[in-house]
C-alpha cells in the first residue's frame, strides 16, 4: 500500500506534467521575423530631433546617428539586431539644453528586438532596444543613462527610409552614477525619457530596410 506522501507525491508529479504539456504550445508559439532585402544587414539611421528629458530639463539634439547589423531570427521576442554605434549631435551640431551643450558618449553594443504582432498593413514591427548605456554631461554635471526604450520599425523600401520610432516611457531608462554637479538637478534612480524617429536605410544606399514578422 503507497503512502499518502507517496500518494501525494504522485499528484503532484502527474500535474506538473499536466501543466507542463498545456504550456508547452503556447510557450513554443513563436514568429519568424525575415529581414530585408537581405539578412543580416547593415543599416545606417540618422534623424533631426532626439530628445532626451528629465526633471523638466529637455536636452535636444538636431542630428543624431546610429549604424546596426539587422539580421533575421525566430522567437517573440527575437534578438534581430546589434547596434554598434549611436551618436548624439556631430561638430557644428551640438546637443543643446538650458544648461548649454550637451555631450553623450555611448558604450556599444545595444540590442533591437521584434517583438508581439507585425501590422502587415501597415508594415510596422514593435520592438524595443535594450543593453543602452550613455554617459551624459552637461555643464558641471555628468550622469549615466541606462536601460530600454519601446517603439517601433516601419517598413521603407527602394528609395524610401524605413522609420524607427523610440518612445522611452516612464521607467524604462534609470539614471546612475551623477556626478556632485548634478545636485539639485539630477538623482540617482530618476526616469528620463527619450524620443526620436530615425530614417534608417541599408547602409550605401536609399532604400529602408524590411523586418516582416510571420
Amino acid at each position: 500500500m503507497k503512502s499518502p506522501l507517496r500518494k501525494t507525491a504522485l499528484v503532484v508529479a502527474a500535474a506538473g506534467a499536466a501543466l507542463g504539456l498545456a504550456a508547452a504550445p503556447s510557450s513554443a508559439a513563436s514568429t519568424n521575423w525575415a529581414v530585408g532585402p537581405g539578412s543580416p544587414e547593415t543599416v545606417t539611421a540618422t534623424t533631426g530631433h532626439a530628445s532626451l528629458g528629465v526633471n523638466g530639463i529637455d536636452m535636444t539634439c538636431t542630428y543624431a546617428d546610429a549604424e546596426a547589423v539587422l539580421a533575421s531570427a525566430t522567437g517573440n521576442p527575437a534578438k534581430i539586431g546589434t547596434i554598434n554605434s549611436a551618436n548624439f549631435g556631430r561638430t557644428g551640431e551640438p546637443c543643446t539644453s538650458i544648461l548649454g551643450n550637451v555631450t553623450a558618449t555611448t558604450t556599444m553594443p545595444w540590442t533591437l528586438w521584434a517583438y508581439g504582432d507585425y501590422d502587415p498593413a501597415t508594415g510596422t514591427t514593435p520592438g524595443y532596444i535594450d543593453n543602452i548605456k550613455a554617459r551624459v554631461s552637461v555643464a558641471t554635471c555628468a550622469f549615466d543613462v541606462t536601460g530600454t526604450a519601446h517603439g517601433n520599425y516601419k517598413n521603407g523600401g527602394a528609395g524610401t527610409a524605413g522609420k524607427l520610432t523610440i518612445h522611452a516611457t516612464a521607467t524604462e531608462l534609470t539614471v546612475a552614477n551623477p556626478t556632485s554637479g548634478c545636485s539639485g538637478l539630477v538623482a540617482a534612480g530618476d526616469h528620463p525619457t527619450f524620443d526620436a524617429v530615425y530614417d534608417v536605410v541599408v547602409k550605401g544606399t536609399s532604400n529602408g530596410a524590411t523586418v516582416v514578422g510571420s
